[in-house]
């Protein structure tokens, strides 16, 4: 009788230890989902944020009378496509222009006062670019990466910014050698 007694309580003995060790995993458990969740919450409260000055920027530049596109709008863009026709237009109204191309790639030929700052290199040079409001025409090989560019410096504070449609192989305008 000692001897199942002794059994018994060294059966519930494992059990609650079983039971102890279980329930230390859990809490592990609920703490990593805890920290995951406050993580997601957190990143979606930025994103929020994010997205509530952009449409806030959207309408200051609609209250100051500037025109949006209705892709902007619906996008929640801050910055235009430029066709050649307007590129043109912009750099003759004194535009600043960034070219983001390569080294090899602006060897080739840039629009006359282009600043080069490669997409690879703007995060890092953004402060070369003045904020002052003058409109920045924004140029590629293609136009993709120029759109990239007009999204990061929108984000960073620069208003009109202006994507180069079709980049500069599209381009008709005047050249010169770096």
């Amino acid at each position: 009788m000692d001897m199942l007694a002794v059994g018994l309580g060294g059966g519930a003995l494992a059990v609650a230890l079983f039971a102890w060790l279980k329930a230390g995993a859990s809490k592990a458990r609920i703490d990593e989902l805890e920290r995951e969740l406050r993580r997601r919450t957190d990143g979606a409260a930025e994103e929020l944020r994010s997205e509530l000055r952009v449409q806030r920027e959207l309408l200051a530049t609609v209250a100051e009378g500037g025109r949006l596109s209705r892709d902007q709008v619906l996008e929640g863009r801050l910055w235009s496509d430029a066709s050649v026709a307007q590129a043109l237009a912009l750099v003759q109204a004194d535009a600043r222009v960034l070219d983001v191309r390569t080294p090899g790639e602006t060897a080739g030929g840039v629009i006359p006062g282009a600043l080069l700052i490669p997409l690879d290199q703007l995060e890092a040079r953004v402060r070369e670019l003045p904020k002052d409001g003058v409109p920045l025409l924004v140029c590629c090989a293609g136009g993709s990466r120029s759109a990239a560019a007009c999204e990061f410096l929108s984000q960073q504070g620069y208003v009109g910014l202006h994507n180069l449609e079709g980049g500069m192989s599209a381009w008709s305008g005047p050249r010169t050698r770096p």
